[in-house]
């Protein structure tokens, strides 16, 4: 159906994402704190409870953020979505003229936190097992491209594809993907990685607490081993208000994530500062369509009809975020997003669509969903905006850990409202939740034309050609899809003002690398 890319082209290609990836990075402004006086002290942050400590399972932005800290990326992505060898496992990588084989040389000396040193066996093992469909990960689909992986030596990892990717340095960057140790057989009770912090205490109704790795492999541009924190203490607090409130008493630290509406009281108040960087994090308004009344694809249209996004925007984070058109691929990919004018709210049209489905008198649904800021707010109001249709809204909220909880409650109910942060590419959240056999495929949904176009384009190696596969992907979703995506929120942190070195991140969601990060004194 689309033009595909020639080897020739291809390879240019490949070799230009190599350029990129091994090129010199830019020089740091310079920093006033000397190391003596960035080096110690004990990070304090707030957010709600992770679910899962396995990271082939993670599913929220806690149990990312608690990851990454003990354990390390084969390739790293920057805060501007490159490629940075500096911080990655691999040292370099390079792929053959075909760009289906990938070799990855991996750097020498590099510890666990018990003291074995990591190896190319340990790089095979995490990717086989996150690939391997017994094991259940959710990134299953995604690197389900790879034939094979090979280790000749102890420093070298070879990736066999099946196909070219375009993304493939990406997919190794997907939050799963953290070196495992390959003697490890419970990683949801040992976390024996290379990172930069070692989990001294789990208190699963409590808090973390981290410890600085003493052996840890990077250094900053000076030659400082890092971290520069001593430690960190996670401590979990489910309530929005809470943790703002403890964030202004001085209480903890740095918080994960800040929610819109305390914004406007913490960007005035001069101990704080608030971070804000655009995104692709959106809140889905998805339906079940797989069974009534979402099934039918009119009832669908409808509660689209009747859904008045600024509104939602404005009254539940302050405008602080962009209209969204009901697909995932928002206006931070660039190119890839398809600009149209704001889908424009039409009740009349909603109650013809009702009707004609059989709900003349009206449709009663019930909203299970996260109690987290600012989802509350956004099924409230949307709420309001469905009862001028004639849908009757009862909201049932729950807490984050529970809903995203072991029994995956927000995969299971009729309707729901789900958080979903950035990724670096459009292509996972297609292959994560909305083709047939997605692992999280929450709104249950099968659309074959989908399927084929979300395949096409994940291969698709002529970079025009995508950009058409993309955009028609968006049309599939506006014209039929069972979600709502209201708006992209932008990003937001907040740190009390002696907190340094912090860099967000517009695509990577709100888990930011802490390991640059120091207290002033």
């Amino acid at each position: 159906m689309f033009r595909r890319l020639g080897v020739l082209s291809a390879v240019m290609l490949l070799a230009a994402l190599v350029l990129i990836s091994c090129a010199p990075r830019e020089a740091a402004e310079p920093d006033p704190a000397t190391p003596d006086t960035k080096h110690g002290g004990i990070l304090r942050f707030a957010f709600y409870a992770p679910t899962n400590m396995d990271p082939a399972f993670l599913s929220t932005v806690a149990d990312d953020h608690v990851a990454r800290q003990w354990s390390d990326f084969l390739v790293f992505f920057d805060e501007e979505n490159k490629p940075d060898p500096s911080r990655s496992v691999a040292e370099s990588w390079e792929p053959d003229e075909t760009g289906t084989i990938w070799t990855f040389n991996l750097r020498r000396g590099i510890k666990f936190h018990d003291g074995k040193e990591m190896t190319s066996r340990d790089v095979k093992f995490t990717f086989d097992r996150l690939r391997d469909p017994a094991v259940g990960a959710a990134t299953v689909t995604l690197y389900s491209n790879i034939q094979d992986i090979t280790a000749p030596d102890d420093y070298t990892v070879v990736f066999h594809l099946k196909n070219p990717n375009p993304d493939f340095l990406k997919d190794l960057f997907d939050y799963h993907a953290l070196i495992m140790d390959a003697d490890n057989t419970d990683f949801a009770v040992n976390w024996n990685g290379t990172g930069p912090f070692i989990i001294e205490s789990y208190l699963p109704e409590d808090r973390i607490i981290f410890r600085r790795n003493p052996n840890y492999w990077m250094s900053d541009a000076e030659g400082n081993q890092l971290p520069y924190l001593d430690g960190m203490e996670f401590i979990f607090m489910s309530d929005s208000a809470a943790q703002v409130e403890a964030l202004r008493g001085g209480q903890v630290d740095y918080l994960i994530y800040l929610p819109s509406e305390f914004v406007p009281v913490l960007e005035e108040d001069p101990n704080i500062d608030v971070y804000r960087k655009p995104s692709n994090t959106h809140y889905v308004l998805r339906m079940r369509s797989d069974r009534a009344p979402a099934n039918d694809v009119r009832v669908r249209q409808a509660l689209k009809a009747a859904t008045d996004r600024s509104a939602i925007l404005k009254g539940a984070i302050g405008g602080l975020g962009v209209i969204g058109q009901d697909t995932p691929i928002g206006p931070s990919f660039g190119e890839f997003y398809l600009d149209l004018p704001e889908p424009r709210r039409d009740v009349e049209k909603a109650r013809r669509l009702l009707s004609e489905a059989g709900y003349a008198d009206g449709l009663n649904i019930t909203l299970v969903t996260q109690s987290s800021s600012p989802v509350p707010s956004i099924a409230a109001i949307w709420k309001e905006q469905m009862a001028e249709a004639g849908v009757n809204v009862e909201i049932q909220l729950v807490p984050p850990d529970v809903y995203y909880g072991a029994d995956n409650m927000w995969l299971e109910v009729d309707f729901a409202i789900t958080d979903w942060g950035s990724r670096p590419y459009p292509q996972p959240y297609l292959d994560l939740a909305y083709t047939t056999d997605a692992p999280w495929n929450e709104s249950h949904w099968s659309d074959p034309e989908l399927d084929e176009l979300a395949a096409a384009a994940a291969k698709e190696m002529d970079p025009a050609a995508r950009v058409q596969l993309y955009h028609r992907i968006q049309e599939i979703f506006i014209e039929r899809g069972p979600v709502i995506i209201p708006f992209f929120v932008d990003n937001m942190w907040g740190a009390r003002t002696h907190v340094r070195g912090l860099k967000p991140t517009a695509t990577l969601g709100t888990a930011l690398d802490l390991r640059r990060v120091y207290l002033e004194q």
